[in-house]
Order: C-alpha cells, then sequence, then structure tokens
C-alpha cells in the first residue's frame, strides 16, 4: 500500500512537471506570456527541489531504517503525526516493522533463556563443539560428569581426557561408550554426537551420560543370574548323590548293623553296581559342568589382526560340511564387498561363528528345506555378520536369558556358547544381538 502512494506521488510530480515543462516551453513562444512564463519557471523549479527533497527524506528515512534493522535497534520510532500526509502511511508501516521485530526479538530471547535453563537443569552433559574445534557450549551436568570447574577451550579437555576429546574431534555422528578415571573413580560415559546448524555453520552437539551405576547394576544382575544357574545345576546333581550315596550304604546295613560278607546276595550286589553307574555318570555330568565353567572364564585375551571375511566363512563352510551334510542342511554365504576384511582375532571369531551355526542346526532339527545362511555388510560405518536360520526360533521369554553363562534349552548342551560369544564381541568393542520369531526363524547380529 505504502509502495503504490509512493509511487503515483512520484508519478504525479513526474508528470506535473513534463505537463508545466511543455506550457512554459509554449510560453516562451508569446512575448505577451512572460510573466506566465516566469511563473511557469519558478513553478516548474519549485517542483523539481520538491521531488528532490521528497526523494532525498524518502531515502534518508529508508536508510535509517535498514540500519536500524541491520543493527536490531527495536528502539528505532518514526512519528507519524508530525510526518505530514505523504510519510504518514510510510512511518506507519516502519513501526509496525519494528514493533513486530521486537516482539519477535523478545519471543526468541524467552525461549533462549528457557533452553538455557533446561540445558542447565538437564541431567545429561551437553557440549557444543564447532568445526574448528572450538567451544560453544558446556552445561553444569557435563562439568559434574568430568569432574572440573570450568571448561573453556578443547585444549584443557585435550590434557584432561585426551581419548575423549579425540572422540569429539572425529566428528563422527551416532552412539559410544568410553571409559575415563575422573578423580579416583572410573567412569562410564555412553556419548551422542549430532551434527546440527547454527547460523549456517555446522555444529557438532554432544551429550554425555555416566552410566557407571547402570553398569554396575546389571554387573551384579548377570552375576545373580549366573549364581542362580550354578546353584541350579550343582543341586540337581549333588542331591541325587546324596540320595544314592545314602541308599547305597542303607543295602550294606540292617538298622545299625553292617552285613556280614555271607549275608550279601546277588540282588544287593546288582543294585550296588547300578547306583555305582549312577554315581559316576552323575559325577562325570558335574566334571563336565566344571570343565564348562572353567572354559567360559579362562578366554584368552582377543589377538587382533586383518582378516578376510569371505575366507573365514570358506573355512567355517569347511569344517561344518560334514554336520551340515547329515543333517541335511543347506549353508549360504554372502559378503558385501567380497573383500571386506575386519581387524578381529580369528580364532575367536571362527568359534563365536561355529557355535552360531550349530545354535541353528540344532533349531532346523524337523524343519522342512532347512537353511543356514551367512551374511556380512557394512551398515552406518559399522561392519555387520549375520548367522540366520529359518528354523523353530527362540520363544520370546527365554530371549533376555540365552546370553546367561549356562543357560540351556538343550538336554546336552552347555548354556556357554552365546555367553562366549558375547564376551568375545566385547573383546572386540563390538556387539551381539538377537532378532527372533517363534515359527520364522532366528538372526544373530555381530556388529563391529
Amino acid at each position: 500500500m505504502v509502495l503504490n502512494r509512493f509511487n503515483i506521488l512520484v508519478f504525479l510530480q513526474i508528470l506535473l512537471i513534463a505537463l508545466v515543462g511543455l506550457l512554459m516551453t509554449f510560453s516562451l513562444r508569446a512575448e505577451f506570456l512572460k510573466m506566465t512564463t516566469l511563473g511557469l519557471i519558478v513553478l516548474w523549479v519549485g517542483q523539481i527541489l520538491f521531488l528532490n527533497v521528497y526523494m532525498n527524506r524518502i531515502h534518508r528515512d529508508v536508510s535509517k531504517f535498514m540500519e536500524g534493522m541491520r543493527s536490531q535497534d527495536t528502539t528505532l520510532y518514526f512519528n507519524e503525526q508530525m510526518a505530514g500526509p505523504y510519510y504518514a502511511s510510510l512511518y506507519k508501516s516502519f513501526n509496525e516493522i519494528t514493533r513486530n521485530f521486537r516482539l519477535v526479538r523478545i519471543e526468541k530471547e524467552v525461549e533462549n533463556q528457557f533452553f538455557r535453563e533446561a540445558l542447565k537443569q538437564s541431567a545429561s552433559g551437553l557440549m557444543a563443539v564447532t568445526e574448528k574445534g572450538e567451544l560453544r557450549l558446556v552445561n553444569d551436568a557435563a562439568l559434574q560428569i568430568l569432574g572440573i570447574q570450568s571448561l573453556k577451550a578443547m585444549q584443557d579437555l585435550e590434557d584432561l581426557y585426551p581419548d575423549l576429546a579425540r572422540w569429539i574431534r572425529q566428528g563422527d555422528p551416532g552412539n559410544s561408550q568410553l571409559k575415563i578415571q575422573v578423580g579416583a573413580r572410573h567412569s562410564q560415559l555412553a556419548l551422542k554426537s549430532k551434527l546440527m546448524y547454527l547460523e549456517g555453520k555446522p555444529v557438532s552437539i554432544i551429550s554425555i551420560l555416566d552410566i557407571s551405576r547402570e553398569m554396575d547394576w546389571q554387573e551384579v544382575e548377570a552375576w545373580q543370574k549366573l549364581i542362580r544357574v550354578i546353584n541350579h545345576e550343582i543341586t540337581n546333581s549333588v542331591v541325587p548323590l546324596h540320595l544314592l550315596s545314602s541308599s547305597l550304604h542303607d543295602l550294606f546295613h540292617v538298622g545299625t548293623r553292617k552285613l556280614l560278607p555271607e549275608e550279601l546276595d546277588q540282588d544287593i550286589v546288582d543294585r550296588c553296581v547300578l547306583g555305582l553307574e549312577t554315581l559316576i555318570k552323575r559325577s562325570k555330568s558335574l566334571s563336565e559342568f566344571v570343565n564348562s565353567y572353567n572354559s567360559f572364564t579362562d578366554v584368552v585375551e582377543a589377538d587382533c589382526a586383518l582378516v578376510s571375511v569371505s575366507r573365514t566363512f570358506q573355512h567355517i563352510e569347511s569344517l561344518m560340511a560334514d554336520e551340515l551334510s547329515q543333517a541335511g542342511i543347506e549353508l549360504k554365504s554372502e559378503v558385501i564387498p567380497a573383500d571386506l576384511q575386519l581387524l578381529v582375532d580369528e580364532k575367536l571369531l571362527e568359534q563365536t561363528l561355529i557355535n552360531l551355526v550349530k545354535n541353528s542346526i540344532f533349531a532346523l532339527a524337523g524343519v522342512k528345506d532347512p537353511l543356514i545362511q551367512c551374511k556380512a555388510y557394512v551398515m552406518n560405518k559399522a561392519v555387520s555378520l549375520d548367522v540366520s536360520d529359518n528354523g523353530h526360533g527362540i520363544p520370546e521369554e527365554i530371549q533376555e536369558h540365552i546370553f546367561t553363562p549356562f543357560f540351556t534349552t538343550r538336554k546336552e548342551g552347555s548354556g556357554i556358547g552365546l555367553s562366549l560369544a558375547r564376551q568375545v564381541m566385547q573383546m572386540h568393542k563390538g556387539s551381539i544381538r538377537v532378532n527372533s520369531r517363534e515359527g520364522e526363524g532366528t538372526t544373530f547380529t555381530l556388529s563391529f
């Protein structure tokens, strides 16, 4: 509206100047119109001066307004009452824009105050780091987790916690965990990074959470589960051994009197032999359990080297060929890309894959067209190995227990295969997870 009025006014002024100019040209030819000509000249010059003053004032006011917007001056005000009819609409529009800008700025400041307070009260540590390594934000929770009073530069963090600073500088978005020494205690940190843009510049938002207590509690729960399993296994062996030993003892006694050799008959001997055979069998089972426990606790440290995943899969196919053939199971493998390599302990990786394939063989008993698939691929900058089958699947109610040491649903199983697999993955700073549906099949995923 203001622009239309401005255009109309300028157009009328130019039109009048042109009209007066034409009249002035006509009057100059008539000698009897000398006074008229003089008046037209004065009017023509006056119109030009008025247009010039008008344009200069418009230019000055617009420049003043734009400079105020550039400097974010929300106190800028144009007096509409003193503006006159030509400038009142323009000044009114300027004031409305300034007022709206002031309201937006107030709302933005309120939001900033809210977010500052939210960051201050957050239990998660938060840091904002630019691509040049400059710290834009460190909240109180982050300082408390790191056990420091203040943090002004990345160099300070580099001096205190070089591993954490190195992780932040890498700038890889995603989740990770890191153990640091804070004073006299060890802290397990859960880290998450997300790249955002602030004023057109990339900024990494780092969240830091101390999960030491959660990790401790998980460890306690794991030990409790282990103790329950050990207690169950030992009780199942020791109690029958005790009862059977007592029965064998009673065969050779009548009350408190010990039987004489001539009082022993063939029935007593046969029952004694059967009992001893049972004792041997149960004690052997208990011995095997102890050996399984030793193999679980005596896992050596990982000796890592670059390993071809394709070659590892070929080894597994070769080692398991007879067992797979006897069970009538087909094993397929796929590696994407074909030259994919891993920095791992090859023996531990093969041991883990063999355990997973054996579990699949057990799960495929009685299944039509049994199939095991081993697949390796790269996703989200991590290498994943899948061992899948189309077997019976794992019941949902026991899936949370399958990684518990000595937990097994197989009569001949030791219950340490999946526990060892998880231990091996932890050695490689990786993870193992299961996705299974009863009646549809199971997939174990090793992520490095």
